[in-house]
């Protein structure tokens, strides 16, 4: 398992986020999926589940003028011969190139032979105080 097919899939997952595409990021997700947000375990049960959630927060990003997010750092934990956990520090930015956000997310990922890449869960970094 290479880094850079782990930041491939990251960079098209980036992609797809900041164009708002619901279908094609819970595409990439397995179900049931968990999201980890401020603290809490978001148990997404179907793929309906999973496209509300991602585009509910792909809606504030668009609202807040998020246009591009860039890959910053990427911290990759292999976890025997087909998983990872992906830890990637995230730059969000406007579309005249200001920083509106600076944040990490984790991923667990499972690679298949077949399907490629596949999130399992991820956990949003709760910002310490």
């Amino acid at each position: 398992m290479s880094a850079s097919s782990i930041e491939g899939f990251l960079d098209t997952y980036a992609e797809r986020y900041m164009a708002s595409d619901a279908d094609a990021i819970t595409a990439m997700c397995d179900v049931p999926f968990l999201a980890v947000r401020e603290g809490r375990a978001i148990h997404l049960g179907d793929p309906a589940a999973v496209r509300a959630h991602f585009a509910a927060l792909m809606e504030a990003y668009r609202n807040a003028g998020a246009t591009r997010a860039t890959i910053m750092e990427l911290h990759v934990t292999q976890l025997g011969s087909t998983s990872v956990v992906a830890t990637v520090r995230w730059n969000a930015h406007s579309a005249d190139g200001s920083l509106l956000r600076d944040f990490v997310t984790s991923y667990q990922m499972l690679r298949d032979d077949a399907a490629g890449w596949r999130i399992l869960s991820y956990t949003y970094h709760d910002r310490v105080a």
